[in-house]
């Protein structure tokens, strides 16, 4: 699996990867979670591939999020996911990009709780770890591990790789 090979490569940090369920955008937004504002994190690939794909992290107040060095991210603001589509599809169209991909949205889990939502192109993998320390009284720490799974080779070598991981 192409994010089991990311997360090796770019995990630094010892944690454990959040587990997480795909879910029904529509369904998702006609629900209470549809109507909350998130904090916004877009991430994208780069590389040798020319068009560059996109995904967002939302996460709840009170969590820290790593993503790593030189990775190109841009911190939204506070977001609904209605707004992240909007987003999403106004990028889109501002860089001239084919029409007719959608975004995939899956919730991460913490225990037993929804620690955030990652809402991403189909050609990005995603996992978020938990990386909190030991001791921390309050709130938690994520790092954000992605990559572009467009150039998947058979042997288990990538072309365009882009882990937010060190």
């Amino acid at each position: 699996m192409i994010l089991a090979a990311a997360l090796a490569l770019g995990a630094c940090a010892a944690g454990n990867i959040l587990k997480w369920n795909e879910v029904d955008i529509g369904a998702l937004m006609r629900g209470d979670a549809g109507k909350q504002k998130f904090n916004v994190m877009r991430f994208q690939t780069y590389g040798p591939v020319a068009e560059q794909i996109f995904g967002y992290f939302l996460y709840r107040d009170g969590i820290e999020v790593i993503t790593g060095g030189g990775t190109p991210v841009v911190n939204l603001g506070k977001l609904t996911l209605a707004e992240v589509v909007d987003d999403y599809n106004s990028l889109r169209k501002s860089m001239m990009y084919s029409s007719g991909r959608g975004l995939i949205v899956r919730e991460f889990l913490r225990g037993d709780s929804v620690a955030g939502y990652t809402a991403a192109d189909r050609s990005i993998d995603v996992g978020i770890w938990d990386i909190t320390p030991g001791g921390k009284e309050s709130g938690a720490v994520f790092q954000l591990v992605y990559g572009d799974a467009r150039g998947q080779h058979g042997q288990g070598t990538y072309r365009g790789r882009s882990l937010s991981g060190d």
